[in-house]
């Protein structure tokens, strides 16, 4: 039955299948695809699904359409009280425009991409931080910094199809030759500035000390003058008082006076050699002989 077929009819499906899984390719929702006819852009797929191509004479390049990463190279940089800095930065980028990307980036891959990264975010870091000081790195001024370069990187790659997210300092460090020296100019210096700080300190505490010495005085003086004028005021009100009730009875005065001298001249083991007819003593013979 089959010598009756031409031999080329026999390998016709065989042909068809290579002609139809050539023909035939599918486009996954993480990628966009640009079809390509014997070199030249013809078009673009950015919806998933399953597509056609001229066999042979087309082919077609597929890009990624989720943020990718990229870890720069640690690069030299010198700052603008020059010192020199080891700094490694990450970034993420998209291709956004695959054509612009074909057309501007060679090789036109992901390869090609991280090679004109490293290029322009190298170029940026050391443009910004060479116009800086060392110490802006370890302050908020670095979030300004990044941002800059942020902004410089995404202004140079928007042309290319790439749009950079994000772009950030992983880490900076100093030369090892370097390093001690830095480190002890900055100790130094953080020892001067707690040093003013210290005197600084020492003087507001002797001011405030003055001053709370001086309100204490002030206090002082013034509840004294108080206590003084209360205490003259309750003497003069006792005197009257005792006056007033003195003359009323001055047999009574006579006698409280007396048991007053009593009190302050007899002490525990004195002895006194008085006669009873003594009027010093009446009261006390007074109360004996009762």
């Amino acid at each position: 039955m089959f010598r009756h077929i031409p031999i080329w009819m026999r390998f016709l499906p065989v042909v068809l299948l290579v002609l139809l899984s050539d023909a035939l390719f599918i486009v996954n929702q993480t990628t966009q695809a640009i079809v390509l006819r014997l070199g030249e852009y013809r078009r673009i797929h950015n919806d998933p699904g399953l597509k056609i191509k001229i066999p042979f004479i087309e082919e077609v390049l597929f890009y990624e359409t989720r943020i990718l990463d990229y870890d720069l190279p640690s690069i030299s940089v010198t700052t603008q009280d020059q010192k020199f800095l080891e700094v490694n930065t990450y970034t993420r980028y998209k291709i956004s425009d695959p054509l612009r990307f074909f057309q501007s980036v060679k090789p036109a891959s992901e390869i090609g991409a991280r090679g004109r990264l490293e290029a322009i975010i190298s170029s940026s870091v050391r443009n910004v931080l060479g116009k800086v000081e060392l110490r802006t790195m370890l302050r908020k001024e670095r979030s300004d910094n990044m941002h800059q370069i942020l902004e410089e990187v995404r202004t140079v790659a928007e042309p290319l199809g790439i749009t950079i997210v994000d772009v950030r300092i992983i880490r900076t460090e100093l030369p090892a030759e370097n390093r001690n020296a830095v480190f002890a100019r900055m100790n130094s210096e953080l020892v001067r500035f707690a040093k003013e700080n210290r005197a600084k300190g020492e003087e507001s505490a002797i001011g405030i000390r003055a001053t709370a010495d001086k309100e204490k005085t002030i206090i002082l003086a013034e509840a004294n003058k108080q206590s003084e004028n209360i205490r003259g005021s309750g003497d003069s009100k006792a005197i009257e008082i005792a006056a007033e009730s003195f003359g009323v009875d001055p047999d009574f005065y006579e006698f409280y006076r007396t048991l007053e001298s009593y009190r302050s001249s007899i002490k525990s083991g004195s002895s006194f050699l008085l006669s009873t007819d003594n009027g010093y003593t009446k009261f006390l013979t007074e109360s004996l002989l009762k």
